[in-house]
């Protein structure tokens, strides 16, 4: 980064401008890239602390959702569960292993999603989050996702894309502050 594009994310819209969603093309991997107004140590905290979780998580939800669970075990081996009841849809959970820790520069995690109230089953999407200081007390994070099935491009830009964006600048306006 250049002392110009340094100087340039100093504002939450700055950084918000900064996100990056791309799909594989066969959709079945994506990965998300942008910066955050605080230091790893706060960054990865936010990822895994269930109180910050409840502020940020689920703001990518429809308006009405309620965050039912919110469980999280930053060890390796180590697991998160996170429940949502989201209007128009039902109950979703999020159930994680976290399979290698790196505190606070990265997190390694396979994970299974679940709509309803079913135990989880089959393949988990697997996800790398790597958290670098940028030298002026930002982050850049990088996330990528591994996918056991591929996803519809203009379903996942116009659902899961557009919630983790609205997600994650709640989580920098959580973390700035």
């Amino acid at each position: 980064m250049t002392n110009t594009a340094r100087s340039d994310l100093s504002t939450l819209d700055a950084r918000r401008g900064s996100a990056r969603i791309d799909l594989s093309d066969d959709g079945s991997s994506y990965q998300c890239v942008r910066v955050f107004g605080a230091p790893p140590e706060r960054i990865f905290r936010a990822f895994t602390d269930p109180a910050d979780l409840r502020v940020w998580f689920p703001s990518g939800a429809p308006s009405g959702s309620e965050m039912t669970v919110c469980e999280s075990d930053p060890v390796d081996g180590g697991r998160y569960h996170y429940a949502m009841v989201v209007p128009g849809f039902g109950s979703m959970a999020w159930y994680g292993t976290y399979t290698s820790v790196d505190r606070p520069d990265r997190i390694d995690a396979d994970e299974r999603f679940v709509m309803g109230d079913a135990e989880p089953t089959g393949a988990a999407t697997t996800q790398s989050l790597v958290f670098e200081p940028t030298g002026d007390g930002f982050t850049l994070m990088t996330m990528h996702v591994e996918m056991p099935e591929p996803e519809d491009p203009e379903t996942f830009m116009e659902q899961s894309a557009a919630g983790l964006s609205t997600s994650l600048a709640t989580l920098d306006e959580l973390v700035s502050s």
